[in-house]
């Protein structure tokens, strides 16, 4: 994070090495533990016919992760285990549910969703002489779903454009898997590349809410709350990462790093599938107590930039900074508050310091703010047309490192 995200060439340290490039295991000559916390702010406006800068403000989220290495003997092997974060998204709106088929709105309301996903991970690496080494990880993934907001039907046919208030929660598990390589050509320049595999994670939960808005408009006085078990179908994208390090002089590394994520296989929709529902009206009108639906998400490849730098200023400390680059996966046609991962340029600095067995690490990052209108949405309703959006995130990372 402190050199733009910059790890692909990573071989000091296990947790960069199992998040960024497992043949970076390789590197490692003694045991080593590493430990740390991430803390993630964020903050926005939101714009659209019933509300000038509905604000977005809080914690977006807080997660402890950790890897153990340890080579194998007097081999040239080294094992790894990890726990470390795969997605870690809040979000905490509070805004004015617009006017939408029929004129059904909720009126003001707390819009909230939080996406996490954690691995759970096994490292294997080996190093072929002083120049090469090859690495690989897999795990199973952990993925919890919650979401609280206005929800517009998309696809059912009986239900498009629609629109009830609903609380879903989902858990699931899936798994991924990565490898990598590392060549060294000579002692100043470090090269890698590395590859992560997509993850299909299906997961099971509840779906309660309330149509009361939607029944109140069609005059309707029957009950206006349901159930549903309910499975989520989150897909997470492959990812190649490609990259170098090269040491200028004793006092200064830089390094420069370009991935590629296959977002647009990945999400092209969100899958639900809805079963056992317990309201007569509702069921009525889809002719069952079941049915799926899908809310479009179109998103794009997307390609990073990533640049930073390395300077030790004592022989204990440390320093860093770098600059991140990134593509807009997010097309302005599916663009909702919920799922604004829009921020393009990032910048890091941070510090390290070495003592005895012992070291340690504190990283920030800022996304600067980015700002996204959308035109007609594709978003059935019209309730996102003529939208805007601006986000902006802080981050801040703090890492202990034991050797014995």
């Amino acid at each position: 994070m402190a050199r733009g995200g910059s790890t692909v060439t990573e071989h000091a340290s296990p947790l960069d090495a199992v998040e960024g490039n497992p043949a970076g295991l390789a590197g490692l000559s003694a045991r080593g533990l590493d430990v740390s916390v991430l803390g993630l702010v964020a903050g926005g406006t939101f714009n659209n016919s019933v509300n000038h800068n509905a604000k977005l403000r809080g914690v977006a989220g807080v997660m402890p992760f950790g890897a153990f290495a340890t080579p194998i003997g007097h081999t040239p092997w080294v094992a790894a285990v990890a726990f470390t974060p795969e997605v870690l998204m809040r979000a905490n709106w509070h805004y004015n549910d617009a006017p939408g088929t029929a004129g059904v709105t909720y009126g003001y309301q707390k819009q909230e969703t939080q996406i996490i996903a954690v691995r759970s991970s096994l490292g294997i690496a080996r190093s072929f002489g002083p120049k090469w080494s090859v690495g690989a990880t897999a795990g199973i993934v952990y993925n919890q779903n919650d979401l609280h907001a206005p929800y517009i039907f998309q696809q059912e046919p009986h239900l498009a454009g629609l629109k009830v208030l609903l609380n879903l929660t989902t858990r699931g598990y899936g798994w991924n898997g990565g490898a990598g390589v590392q060549f060294a050509p000579n002692s100043r320049l470090r090269t890698g590349l590395s590859w992560k595999s997509g993850t299909t994670i299906r997961t099971q939960g509840n779906a309660d809410g309330s149509a009361s808005a939607l029944f109140t408009a069609l005059g309707l006085t029957n009950d206006p709350s349901f159930h549903y078990h309910t499975q989520v179908q989150n897909d997470l994208p492959q990812a190649f990462s490609a990259g170098a390090s090269y040491k200028v002089n004793q006092h200064v590394t830089l390094a420069f790093q370009g991935d590629f994520t296959g977002w647009h296989t990945a999400f092209a929709q969100l899958p639900i599938t809805l079963t056992q529902g317990n309201n007569a009206v509702i069921n009525s009108v889809v002719g069952a107590d079941h049915f799926n639906d899908a809310v479009p998400l179109h998103w794009r490849n997307q390609g990073t930039f990533h640049a930073g730098a390395e300077l030790p200023v004592t022989e204990t400390v440390t320093v860093r900074a770098g600059y991140q680059y990134a593509d807009n996966p997010v097309p302005a046609s599916t663009l909702l508050p919920l799922t604004a991962a829009i921020m393009q340029q990032a910048i890091g600095t941070g510090a390290g310091w070495t003592h005895k067995r012992w070291h340690y690490d504190a990283a920030y990052q800022v996304q600067l703010p980015a700002t996204q209108s959308v035109g007609q949405s594709a978003i059935l309703a019209g309730e996102y047309d003529n939208s805007r959006l601006k986000i902006w995130t802080q981050s801040l990372t703090l890492t202990a490192r034991m050797k014995f």
